[in-house]
């Protein structure tokens, strides 16, 4: 057995050992090329990738005068013989820079807002349970966005996470949770509609992403470049395909892309399947209009993946995503190996459900009610036996 443990461990760490030398590698070369990729001369992007270069050096600006909100939201389970119940918390924390003095911090709905339980009847299989609470969360959070547009100063609202659902939250059209889900696609779209009326800028602050679509181009433009024989000199030898292949964009672009510096931009539709029919047109017109880009933010950190909803009217304007991105650097150097916005940290500290607290609303659950532990819980929740 422990020979068996050995090897399988000594062919892992050779695998490891693979990928961080032709990272390594890798990296070297598009250090020194990265400047000199011209995106235009491939038309068969243009469409999704206006942009010609393929990194660009952002500058971080003076927050002096800006209004910044971070919002998150949590979400915990808490499952019973005849019910789930959801819990939910919508938070956001908004910024007011002075021209001299630290932030002014301000909360919605309130520094530490109770979560709202929402108890589970249905008969919902496992996976529609888990896309019905992901639905209750993501409607919290957009709700907060919605209320920090009203009623405060704000120039940007960081979202913590994707400013589009994710596939794996829509239900099929028959399930109980559609409803729920044609509900929060509703939300989204005044979300949108409000943010381009208003000017602010919205912004999704993904912090791991496993998207591939930088991989995805990557892997058809540079058999192109590589026609130049002094970079294909420079990238003999280097297994970039297999690399790609088994890389995340994060990943890939945290083997050459500088502290201050972020990638081409791309359309959020281009990462939607074009065999998929599950968008309505306006959704779709809404998906085409949040622009991509990944920042590197800390200098031991991985790139983030920031998205941004700019007008369908004017398409990409690199100038509103750059002024963005120029306030989220110094806002992100709290620590060289976490290059997280301090809004969306703060907003992500006050919107996690602690166990303490699933625990007390259960407990007064049980005093209101009458009901005992054994009438409520599964079986084998409560195995005495400890199995």
């Amino acid at each position: 057995m422990d020979r068996d443990l050995d090897r399988m461990l000594s062919q892992l760490v050779e695998q490891i050992e693979r990928i961080e030398v032709t990272r390594t590698e890798f990296g070297g070369v598009l250090r020194e090329i990265k400047g000199s990729i011209d995106l235009g001369k491939f038309p068969g992007i243009a469409s999704d990738i206006p942009e010609k270069r393929f990194v660009k050096p952002i500058a971080p600006v003076d927050l002096s005068g800006l209004g910044i909100a971070g919002v998150d939201g949590g979400l915990t389970r808490k499952r019973f013989r005849s019910m789930d119940l959801i819990l939910t918390r919508g938070i956001a924390v908004v910024f007011h820079f002075g021209p001299k003095e630290g932030p002014t911090v301000k909360f919605f709905p309130e520094p530490f807002p109770e979560p709202v339980v929402k108890p589970m009847l249905l008969t919902l299989s496992g996976l529609e349970l888990e896309q019905l609470a992901s639905l209750e969360r993501t409607a919290a959070e957009i709700r907060v966005a919605l209320a920090v547009l009203e009623e405060f100063e704000a120039d940007l609202i960081l979202m913590d996470g994707s400013l589009f659902y994710h596939p794996r939250d829509r239900p099929q059209t028959g399930s109980p949770a559609y409803e729920r889900f044609q509900e929060v696609q509703a939300l989204y779209r005044q979300l949108y509609n409000k943010a381009i009326r208003s000017g602010v800028a919205l912004i999704g602050v993904v912090k791991d992403s496993r998207s591939t679509r930088v991989t995805h181009i990557m892997g058809d433009v540079l058999p192109h470049i590589l026609r130049d024989p002094s970079i294909f000199e420079k990238m003999q030898g280097i297994d970039y395909r297999w690399l790609l292949k088994n890389s995340r964009d994060c990943d890939i672009l945290d083997t050459f892309l500088e502290e201050g510096e972020r990638s081409f931009a791309f359309r959020y539709s281009s990462e939607i399947p074009a065999s998929s029919n599950s968008l309505d047109d306006e959704i779709n017109k809404w998906a085409s209009s949040i622009w991509v880009t990944y920042l590197k933010t800390a200098s031991e950190d991985l790139p983030i993946r920031i998205e941004m909803l700019l007008n369908p009217e004017t398409g990409l304007e690199p100038e509103k995503l750059d002024r963005a991105l120029a306030a989220i650097l110094p806002l992100s150097w709290q620590h060289p190996e976490y290059g997280i916005p301090s809004p969306i940290l703060e907003a992500d500290t006050r919107a996690k459900i602690t166990l303490k607290e699933t625990q007390l609303i259960v407990d007064r659950l049980m005093a209101l009610s009458g009901l005992t532990y054994t009438t409520l819980e599964k079986r084998r929740s409560r195995n005495p036996f400890g199995g």
